[in-house]
């Protein structure tokens, strides 16, 4: 479906600034921003244009010379040296390590030094010198280390012989402790037996009947003093423990003893309570006797309740079953009803089968079974929402009312800058506001239906949206999800690169359990594909949907909408041809049918849609999508209608109360309390003897230490060289760097001479000299280099290009004033100018320190490049990974309003050019120039030939590589250079551009803000600059244009075209093909004969098409009369589009129009449009005409003509006949009219070669075509 926009074809867009501008120049303008191609044949039988040279600049235009050999060499040579520098090692340290060692008695053996080579930068030198102090330090440490050592090993030894005489001392004294130790052991093992014999003893004694028993422990000792210690500790604790086991029986004895006192005595009391607990019992069941009988009395109550409960039953009982056979009798009258339903199905059934023939029916019978329509959806709401790229719902709207009111315009442009959150994006009351990407899934969930499917409710939809493919680069499409899912979506995209459109749709549909409900073979659903509108196979514009798994396309019986293979839509154009939009595609049209289908689903609904495009990225991408069921073809059958019974009423009686039971109580019995057993004696001691002890072994005294070995150790010196480093760069006049980078011809930039740190410990500098060769092709600044350099003698050699720098006294001086230090010289600036395109600037210079050779230092710095666009590589021309390589020229082209190229061609006087030119950015991209190159500026001058055309200036536009309008520029039209400021002025002299008469020129106002968007992006920008042949100029025309790029001019091609001086005859025949022609002569009253109208013959290779050839003949009707026949005859063999030939002489009345005003006297003959269509502008194209006429009065009559090409009027000669008054009027049998020929293309090829002579015998020998007259107004 399409919005109100999209169905305009060919309608006048007007441009913020620009004015109108058609559509179809629209389409040229893309394809020159996009390819710049043409098609094959245009470019086989184009006249060649003049080509630029790689090269096409205005001003520096020399190419870059090549590289001196001097240059070459010092290239090679980067990063070399020759020399060195000799570094001073101080070893003091070490030395004095030495020395102290041998004071100390250390043997030192002195070796030869150690050489750390030639270092090539301060950071080596600085790691050498480095190296050398950490190995000065090591030597150092391993000597004192090795000094101390011995002398420690000295006090050692001395140490260690006093050690040996403590620890014989402490032999002697262990000895001494052993023997104590063994004696005392010896005593306890002897003092534990002893008390085991008097504990015994005293405690039988005290317990008559005590039970005694006695056990040895054998401990075990070996002849040493610790263990002598452990066998005292050990038997120590025996003894100890007899005397707890001895204290521990008198103790358990004494309690037993009286335990057994206790129990007796307990027995008695237990008696006593006995005789008390068993009265307390009785009373207590005197009690509960009195409760149990209040229990029974409850239950009879109940019981006289629940008798009243079962009346109230049988009543209620009866009033539901009155009811029900009301009830009974409502079901009977729903039955009837729906027996009724299933008939009126059967007969729409019947109907269906009947037409299913018929246009506008199916070819087969279906029944709905899934109503989604607008019925079922009316409370439907979005539940949620995700997978969407919101769009800020309140700026969009405003969008939408600034196109006012068509979505689609809307969607169909960059709406990037809406982004937003879920929140903002959603319209409670409209939908939801986003965009998918391709291969993203969006899903809409809604809710609150009520949909039926079969005998199934649907509560729940969700539609899932997967983008499959778009028109748009970027993968983008934007999209309004409707609150109502049958009206769906509308969508649309950005159309830049001409894919179709392409969104997969996955609907699923839920009860109100959350249970999924899908048609099944048996019972399939159907769904209408409807509005599927289409201008034709081929067109821009076809909508078409895709059947999905499961799902088989039916074709309603005369619809357009057919499946094909790569989707269902109408391959006819039923927008614009024979059948027009507006015959079919609304809601309540008769002849819906005709953009409609009907989709059958067996299983989860799957399809896609979207809109063809043919490819076409200028076509209108956007359309309404709508899933529903409402099919559009007639007699579809409808569900029955069901009523439903009614439910019989169930009597639900009142329960009666439960009975209680009774829970008697039991009386209580009396349990008397046991006696005690008394306890029988239990209490046992047992007592523990132990073993004697071995007798000692006593350790003899240790041996005296053995001096220690003197050491020897080992040092050396060093010696150490550097070469200093030396670093070229290279900056814009900004100081950004830019080594490897693309600046603008002619702008300022600095080599910067960077020296490395000179060392410390280094010797005199005598002499310091810079040299270097400096890049062909560029201009050094010298007076800017001197005033950058004070502390220099600066000198160029221009014709060796040789740049050196010589330090003074002053700067010698300052290097040399403390030796012992790092010196970090200043860095040397080289000022200049790149002056060539597509160059490559590469530059090395060379420090010579002490004059070099075998007493100095030199030293060749890095290699750094700088580029100006352009130079392209031979084995990849326009290559997008490396726009900087593409030529920095403009392009200018000429168009037809078709959009085809017509550079070189015929053009028709009065035609309109369609000049397209591009301003070339892309070699710019990512520029590094820096602002004093930006402020000399951006300019593009449009150099037409003002004797030749006009400007349609309204309808000029200015647009970027996406077809976005361009901001920035100020456009003057100059008709005098005098009118422009100086600046203008200086800026064209400047850049060596020279407009010839009027011209256009566009200005970057803001130079630096018209880089950063179009010239450091890298964009090319595209003019549209219509111009119309101006009348009455014939012959050769020309245009060109020139770009102003960083001020440096560049032209582009010349356009070159040509507009033919069309010529026509008039003559007069009595017969056709007698060639005697009878102007000036005498016709008789009466006779007939023809005006010969010999038309404009148009050249071959024309550039525009044709869309007039007509023939204007205002004769005098005084004396001439009309007799209504005429004859178009083909002037020149004309080839039509096909291939096919009509050849000279061929009659083609059949595609002319006649127009006959006899009041005014004036006959028209029009070549019909359709045929005029056919015509090859390759070929050449002529027309004669021949009108029959009647002298009917006696005088002299004038007679002239006008052939119309194209709206260009060329008139004729005049023609000049006498009649006399006639002697004796003879009246004449008047001639009947002949009977007009069946129309009938013309035979091609040899069949029809023929000649104009020949062509004239065959027409003497019958009449011409008949006219029939058309009413006068």
């Amino acid at each position: 479906m399409k919005s109100n926009e999209t169905k305009t074809y060919g309608s006048i867009r007007k441009i913020k600034a620009y004015g109108a501008c058609g559509v179809i120049l629209g389409l040229a303008a893309l394809a020159v921003a996009t390819t710049n191609g043409v098609q094959a044949d245009e470019v086989a039988k184009t006249e060649p244009t003049t080509v630029a040279p790689a090269n096409t600049a205005t001003n520096l235009p020399d190419s870059q010379p090549a590289k001196t050999a001097e240059q070459q060499n010092q290239l090679n040579q980067a990063g070399q040296a020759q020399g060195n520098v000799t570094v001073q090692v101080d070893n003091s340290q070490v030395n004095q390590a030495a020395q102290a060692a041998q004071k100390e008695g250390v043997k030192v053996v002195q070796d030869a030094p150690v050489d750390k080579g030639t270092t090539n930068t301060i950071t080596e030198t600085q790691k050498a010198q480095a190296e050398i102090a950490q190995d000065q330090a090591k030597q150092k440490a391993e000597v004192e280390k090795t000094t101390t050592d011995y002398a420690k090993a000295k006090e050692d030894h001395a140490k260690a012989v006093e050690e040996t005489k403590k620890e014989n001392a402490k032999i002697n004294a262990d000895n001494a402790a052993l023997k104590e130790a063994h004696d005392k052991a010896e005593k306890a093992g002897q003092d534990v037996n002893q008390a085991v014999s008097t504990a015994k003893e005293k405690v039988k004694a005290e317990f008559k009947d005590a039970q005694v028993s006695e056990s040895s422990k054998t401990v075990k000792v070996e002849a040493t003093k610790e263990s002598y210690d452990a066998y005292t500790k050990e038997v120590t604790k025996v003894k100890e423990d007899n005397q707890k086991a001895t204290d521990t029986y008198v103790v358990e004895k004494r309690k037993e003893n009286k335990e057994i006192a206790a129990a007796k005595a307990y027995n008695e009391a237990v008696r006593k309570r006995n005789a008390e607990g068993k009265a307390k019992v009785d009373a207590e069941n005197a009690e509960i006797a009195k409760r149990n009988k209040a229990q029974l009395d409850h239950k009879k109550s109940v019981e006289a309740e629940n008798a009243e409960i079962t009346k109230r039953n049988e009543a209620g009982k009866a009033k539901v079953d009155a009811e029900n056979k009301v009830i009974d009798a409502y079901n009977k009258t729903v039955t009837e009803h729906n027996k009724a339903e299933d008939a009126r199905v059967a007969k729409e059934k019947a109907e269906a089968e009947k037409n299913k023939t018929k246009d506008g029916w199916l070819p087969e019978v279906i029944q709905h079974r899934l109503l989604f329509n607008q019925e079922t959806v009316k409370n439907a709401e979005i539940l949620d929402s995700e997978g969407i790229e919101y769009f800020n719902k309140d700026k969009f709207l405003k969008l939408v009312n600034d196109k006012h009111g068509d979505n689609h315009a809307v969607l169909r442009t960059d709406l990037s800058h809406l982004s937003a959150s879920k929140q903002e994006g959603t319209d409670a009351n409209r939908g939801v506001f986003g965009r998918m990407k391709v291969g993203q899934t969006a899903k809409i969930t809604y809710g609150n239906l009520n949909v039926k499917a079969g005998d199934k409710i649907v509560t729940k939809a969700v539609f899932e949206y997967t983008v499959v493919s778009t028109p748009n680069s970027q993968g983008y499409i934007n999209a309004i999800f409707w609150k109502s899912p049958v009206r769906t979506i509308d969508y649309g995209a950005v159309n830049d690169n001409g894919q179709d459109s392409n969104i997969r749709l996955r609907v699923r549909l839920y009860d109100k359990d959350g249970n999924e409900i899908k048609p099944t073979k048996e019972n399939p659903w159907y769904y209408s594909a409807a509005s599927l509108n289409s201008s034709g196979v081929g067109s821009t514009h076809i909508e078409y949907v895709k059947a999905g798994q499961g799902t088989r396309f039916l074709k309603i019986n005369g619809s357009f909408v057919e499946q094909h293979s790569d989707g269902i839509y109408s391959a006819t154009d039923i927008d614009y041809g024979a059948v027009k939009t507006a015959d079919w595609d609304s809601a309540d049209s008769p002849n819906a049918y005709y953009g409609a289908g009907v989709m059958k689903v067996t299983d989860t609904i799957e399809l896609s849609f979207g809109v063809k495009t043919s490819g076409n990225s200028s076509a209108l991408n956007s359309a309404w999508f709508a899933f529903n069921t409402d099919i559009k073809a007639t007699g579809v059958p409808t569900p029955p209608r069901y009523q439903k019974t009614k439910e019989p009423k169930n009597f639900t009686p009142e329960k009666l109360k439960e009975v209680p039971t009774p829970k008697l109580e039991t009386p209580k019995n009396f349990t008397p309390e046991k006696e005690k057993v008394v306890p029988t004696p239990k209490a046992k001691l047992n007592l523990v003897t132990v073993n004697g002890v071995p007798a000692p072994t006593y350790k003899p005294n240790e041996k005296m230490p053995t001096p220690p070995v003197v050491p020897t150790v080992h040092v050396h010196g060093y010696k150490l060289s550097t070469r200093p480093q030396v670093q070229k760069a290279v900056e814009n006049a900004d100081k950004v760097n830019i080594n490897g980078q693309y600046v603008a011809k002619n702008s300022l930039n600095r080599f910067v001479l960077q020296t490395e740190t000179l060392p410390s410990s280094r010797k005199t500098t005598t002499q310091l000299v810079f040299n270097d060769h400096l890049p062909q092709g560029f201009k050094l600044d010298v007076e800017k280099t001197k005033e950058a350099n004070k502390g220099y003698d600066v000198s160029y050699d221009e014709k060796a290009n040789l740049l050196t720098f010589k330090a003074t006294t002053a700067t010698l001086t300052s290097v040399n004033k403390d030796l012992a230090k790092e010196y970090k010289l200043a860095d040397l600036s080289v000022w200049g100018r790149p002056q060539n395109d597509a160059a490559d600037y590469e530059n090395v210079f060379e420090m010579v320190v002490n004059g070099g050779g075998s007493n100095g230092y030199v030293r060749k710095s890095n290699k750094v490049l700088i580029h100006t666009p352009g130079k392209q590589n031979p084995n990849k021309l326009n290559d997008p990974k490396n726009p900087n390589r593409d030529p920095l020229k403009p392009e200018k082209h000429n168009y037809n309003e078709q959009g085809k190229l017509v550079d070189g061609k015929e053009m028709l006087p009065e035609g309109v050019n369609y000049y397209v030119s591009k301003w070339t950015n892309r070699p710019n991209k990512s520029d590094k120039s820096g602002k004093e190159a930006i402020a000399k500026g951006f300019a593009y001058i449009e150099d037409y030939q003002d004797d030749a055309v006009t400007p349609l200036e309204s309808r000029f536009q200015v647009k970027d590589a996406q077809g976005k309008a361009v901001n920035g520029l100020k456009m003057y039209h100059v008709l005098d250079r005098k009118t422009l400021s100086k600046a203008l002025n200086d800026m064209i002299d400047k850049s060596g551009i020279s407009p010839k008469g009027a011209f256009y020129m566009w200005v970057a106002e803001k130079p630096e803000e018209f880089y950063k968007a179009y010239v450091q992006t890298g964009m090319d920008l595209y003019f549209h600059t219509p111009m119309q042949n101006k009348k009455g100029f014939v012959g050769k025309y020309t245009n060109q244009t020139f770009q102003v790029q960083f001020g440096n001019g560049y032209y582009s091609n010349v356009v070159v075209n040509h507009v033919p001086e069309l010529k026509v005859q008039k003559r007069v025949y009595n017969k056709l093909g007698d060639g005697q022609n009878l102007d000036g002569k005498l016709i008789k009253l009466g006779d007939k004969f023809y005006y010969y109208l010999d038309g404009a013959k148009l050249p071959a290779d024309r550039g525009e098409a044709l869309k007039e050839y007509r023939f204007y003949d205002d004769f005098d009707e005084k004396g001439d009369e009309f007799t209504g026949e005429y004859k178009a005859i083909a002037g020149v063999d004309i080839k039509l589009k096909d291939g096919a030939v009509i050849k000279a002489g061929t009659d083609l009345s059949q595609y002319a129009e006649l127009k006959y005003d006899k009041s005014r006297g004036v006959v028209e003959i029009s070549m019909k449009q359709d045929f005029l269509d056919k015509v090859d502008n390759a070929s050449e194209f002529d027309v004669d005409a021949a009108i029959q006429m009647k002298r009917i009065s006696a005088g002299t009559f004038e007679n002239t003509y006008k052939n119309v090409v194209n709206g260009h009027e060329v008139v004729s000669n005049t023609v000049k006949t006498s009649t006399p008054e006639p002697e004796k009027p003879q009246p004449k049998k008047p001639t009947p009219a002949p009977k007009a020929p069946t129309p009938a293309l013309p035979q091609t090829g040899t069949a029809s070669s023929i000649g104009l002579s020949v062509l004239g015998m065959i027409l003497a020998g019958f009449s011409l075509v008949s006219f029939k007259k058309y009413k006068e107004n």
